[in-house]
């Protein structure tokens, strides 16, 4: 089967080959790739852990050119990018994180070591999901896989940072979502006057920092901004 199938009338779905982080970091680099220099008639690109979507305008191209575009970036030198680690404040449990208790009866914990898990050491960003700007990270030894809520919510207050599976993300509007919320963050995570929009990226870490609901008023509004060289 070749990596790059067409899926729909203007679309293609790639799967780059290889291990599962190979095929991650493929499917970043060809993300970007398509981003920083995109073929004509290129209108957008959603890179998940192993598949990329492209979509393109019709009526400028069509599916053989996009896919001869698609197949020169996959295989350029992918540069090295050193990753920047994203420290992000957040007050655990109660009111702001409704589904501590739940999830530490899940793991078999008591809910101060699943606040210890989650701020241990830092996470992997794997992708920049929806809603918009929302950071999924991944940490290899979280010790079960935890479900999400058996009934979404239809809101979660922007900042919500949730748990499901091994992974972590944090909601950065407010928005409807399943995941298990064990706690806020009071950063700002984009900035549509910022011209990067998002100032972080696959690749990068977060580290979560458990701080008491005090210091929220201090924190409130800041924007996510990579830590500064030690």
């Amino acid at each position: 089967m070749s990596p790059i199938q067409e899926y729909g009338d203007a679309g293609l779905l790639v799967t780059p080959e290889g291990d599962d982080e190979t095929r991650w970091a493929a499917a970043q680099a060809l993300g970007e790739a398509l981003s920083d220099d995109p073929p004509e008639g290129f209108v957008d690109v959603v890179a998940s852990f192993r598949h990329v979507f492209v979509s393109f305008d019709p009526v400028v191209t069509d599916h053989a050119a996009v896919t001869a575009a698609v197949h020169e970036r996959l295989h350029r030198p992918r540069p090295l990018r050193e990753p920047r680690t994203f420290t992000v404040p957040v007050v655990y449990g109660g009111e702001w994180g409704p589904d501590l208790g739940d999830v530490a009866r899940l793991l078999g914990m008591a809910a101060e070591e699943v606040v210890a898990l989650h701020t241990r050491e830092a996470w992997l960003l794997r992708f920049v999901g929806s809603p918009v700007a929302a950071p999924f990270v991944e940490l290899a030894d979280v010790p079960a896989a935890i479900p999400r809520v058996p009934s979404p919510r239809v809101r979660l207050a922007a900042g919500s940072v949730g748990l499901s599976g091994r992974q972590s993300m944090v909601y950065p509007v407010a928005s409807p979502g399943g995941w298990r919320i064990v706690g806020r963050t009071p950063l700002r995570l984009f900035d549509t006057a910022d011209p990067d929009l998002v100032p972080y990226r696959p690749g990068d870490l977060v580290r979560f920092r458990a701080v008491e609901e005090s210091e929220w008023d201090d924190l409130a509004g800041r924007p996510a901004r990579p830590d500064e060289p030690s």
